[in-house]
């Protein structure tokens, strides 16, 4: 894990001195890292309160990630931003820390769950499998987390599946999921929407409403002319509603 985060992080330092969109593109552990960042910098440039918490956070990498989009698009990088989440990694966190420097950084063994608070939140969908209690801790951030963006897998029925590690990954019900919802001021919309017989993967952008109606527009404006930056962004994806995700869950 360590080797390939530094891996990741020095090839988007050299992008920052080169500006190789393709080279730093094919050197990516995840290639989809960049179109899910790409979400993160747009929502942490809607929310006025410049709070960005991540759930996971290993090496901090939005923040090179950050000034990856900020040279692509020639913006200045905020350094009022506070980039804060969790890890429970003392190795990682040691790491974060000493390498954001010119930024302002705090990491913490556990959730700060104030620390989300009108926060711009991220987690990977894996690092909240890991958590047992993946619902309550979700149904906190849409109700307190300003906006935010996370990937997640649900199955038909709850299910705790073991790893060789000793890891247990613990996967929620479309049920659970939905129930969690607010329905006043929010928003939350879905995005590669994949579904198995019984399990469904998506990606997910929630938020105030107000915060989510600006960022959709947001988003559009960035449909670049560059058919190759299009494509690894995915900005011409289309964005599914509750309602259609609901259907869809429906039909596995």
């Amino acid at each position: 894990m360590m080797s390939r985060y530094f891996k990741d992080l020095f090839n988007l330092n050299n992008y920052l001195n080169n500006l190789n969109l393709k080279k730093l593109y094919k050197s990516l552990h995840h290639k989809s890292d960049l179109k899910l960042n790409f979400i993160n910098y747009l929502l942490i440039n809607q929310n006025k309160k410049k709070k960005f918490y991540e759930f996971g956070q290993t090496l901090f990498e939005k923040i090179y990630y950050y000034k990856v989009f900020n040279k692509i698009f020639k913006k200045k990088n905020n350094k009022k931003i506070n980039w804060e989440g969790n890890d429970i990694s003392k190795i990682f966190n040691f790491f974060c820390r000493n390498f954001h420097k010119d930024f302002k950084v705090k990491t913490y063994d556990n959730v700060n769950f104030e620390k989300i608070n009108n926060s711009t939140f991220f987690a990977k969908g894996v690092s909240l499998l890991y958590e047992k209690n993946n619902l309550k801790l979700l149904k906190y951030i849409f109700r307190k987390a300003n906006c935010g963006s996370f990937d997640i897998t649900l199955f038909k029925r709850k299910q705790n599946i073991f790893l060789e590690t000793g890891y247990v990954l613990h996967y929620p019900s479309f049920e659970s999921f939905l129930k969690i919802i607010p329905k006043e001021n929010f928003n939350i919309i879905f995005r590669n929407i994949k579904k198995k017989k019984n399990s469904i993967y998506f990606e997910v952008i929630f938020g105030k409403k107000s915060i989510i109606k600006n960022f959709i527009q947001n988003f559009l404006s960035y449909n670049s002319k560059n058919k190759f930056l299009k494509k690894i962004l995915s900005s011409n994806d289309k964005f599914n509603d509750l309602n259609y995700l609901k259907k869809v869950c429906r039909d596995i």
